[in-house]
């Protein structure tokens, strides 16, 4: 079971949640204050400011009842005739408490912490305009949670901060994150729909893993990592685009995603991780970027499928161990116009032996575009320079030997219109310089 990958991780976070626990036996409150009828628990953090503290009997472990129903935290708390500024809900402060209905949170508040509302019974809350980061398990085990609304002020949504929040149907993620957490939304299963905004740059690892309601997925332009398991099990969704920005897709990624009958992959992705669509059964057909230069073991393993894959990639990408296994025996590889010889001479003509044909119908395009791509001095001996038409979108320059392996990329921002090659540790020989599916040789003294 796949499962038991992720033991490790969940072990540590096992050891350390004991060891969170145990340091609440020792945690006290300054003072109470009642507002609108609830009594809730303060911790003085400065001379004018205070945190929501956790307050409970000696067993952490049991349920906790010390404020139910619906619950609006003041913005403000009065202790021996000083006014508090309340501007943080403090770890554990709800933890357990399953009489919980509902919360409003002020905009005082600037920080949700950890495992604030863990496990509590909570079907709404209100999150305060001013709040920038929300702690990793902040709401973990809120199954009657079922809407959110995350404010434009949170940047950061911390690891599993939604995790196993199985009534949840809708998230709004807003445009200033930039980052979403491990296991932040991980088996909230009737999560239906995602769109991640363009400000997030990386995706957590399971940050959506055993989201098995999850149907589409919108992923922003910035984001450059998918992490390792985020989708994984995701039996619903049935297909995704991978933008330009995104370099790498971690491995197991979309496995078992076996709805997914559609995938776009963006045109700055190198690598591929390992299993990163293993069992994608639906899968009818993928094409590969001309960036990918390696794909890892059993990516593809068991898209049974697979009907048509294109790969765009100059230089045959280096393949893992069963990459293709278990695949279509009737799956057809098309590669660009010059690349066949590398591509049936590679481990790709082990899984498609007599089903590898090239594309040559954009040929002229591509000699006309030879004229506007000069290598100069050819031969070079330390140094040469590559000028042409500025580009419309991030590009790589990709240095090869003549047996189709990769020796340097480069990597070519949009605008682009000119690199200089450091060429000082590459031995004589004659070289392929690609960019996108214009190749030329390339002498080196």
């Amino acid at each position: 079971m796949k499962i038991q990958n992720f033991g490790k991780p969940l072990s540590r976070l096992i050891i350390m949640m004991a060891i969170c626990m145990l340091s609440l036996h020792s945690m006290a409150y300054d003072f109470s204050y009642t507002y609108q009828g609830k009594t809730l628990y303060y911790t003085i953090t400065s001379d004018n400011t205070v945190e929501v503290t956790y307050y409970s009997s000696d067993n952490y472990f049991q349920n906790n009842d010390y404020v139910s129903g619906d619950v609006v935290i003041p913005s403000s708390g009065t202790n021996n005739g000083t006014t508090y500024s309340v501007t943080s809900i403090g770890a554990f402060a709800f933890y357990r408490c399953i009489s919980l209905t509902s919360v409003t949170i002020p905009n005082s508040v600037t920080s949700i912490g950890h495992d604030a509302f863990r496990n509590s019974g909570l079907d709404s809350v209100t999150i305060g305009n001013s709040v920038t980061s929300i702690g990793f398990e902040a709401f973990y085990g809120c199954s009657g949670l079922t809407s959110v609304t995350i404010p434009n002020s949170v940047t950061s949504i911390g690891g599993s901060a939604f995790y196993n929040c199985g009534g949840l149907t809708s998230v709004t993620i807003p445009n200033s994150v930039t980052s979403i957490g491990g296991s932040a939304f991980c088996e909230c299963n009737r999560l239906i729909s995602v769109t991640i905004p363009n400000s997030v740059t990386s995706i957590g690892n399971m940050a959506f893993a055993y989201c098995r309601g999850l149907t589409s997925v919108t992923i922003g332009n910035s984001v450059t990592s998918i992490g390792n398991y985020a989708f994984c099990y995701c039996r619903g969704l049935t297909s995704v685009t991978i933008p330009n920005s995104v370099t790498s897709i971690g491995h197991d990624a979309f496995y078992e995603c076996s709805s997914l009958d559609s995938v776009t992959i963006g045109n700055s992705v190198t690598s591929i991780g390992y299993e990163a669509f293993y069992n994608c059964s639906g899968l009818t057909s993928v094409t590969i970027p001309n960036s990918v230069t390696s794909i890892g073991y059993w990516a593809f393993r068991g898209c049974s499928g697979l009907t048509s894959i294109v790969s765009n990639a100059v230089v045959p990408p280096v393949l893992g161990g069963e990459v293709f296994s278990y695949t279509n025996n009737y799956c057809n590889v098309t590669v660009p116009c010059g690349s066949l010889e590398a591509y049936t001479s590679s481990q790709w003509n082990n899984y498609f032996p007599n089903r590898i044909e090239e594309d040559c119908s954009s040929a002229l395009q591509e000699v006309e575009s030879t004229r506007e791509f000069v290598v100069y001095p050819n031969p070079a001996r330390g140094f040469a320079t590559v000028e042409f038409e500025a580009l419309q979108e991030h590009s790589l320059l990709i240095i090869a030997d003549l047996g189709g392996r990769v020796i340097k990329t480069f990597d070519l921002s949009a605008g682009t219109e000119s690199v200089r090659l450091d060429l000082r540790d590459l031995p004589s020989g004659v070289y392929t310089l690609m960019i996108g599916n214009t190749t030329k040789k390339l002498i080196v003294e």
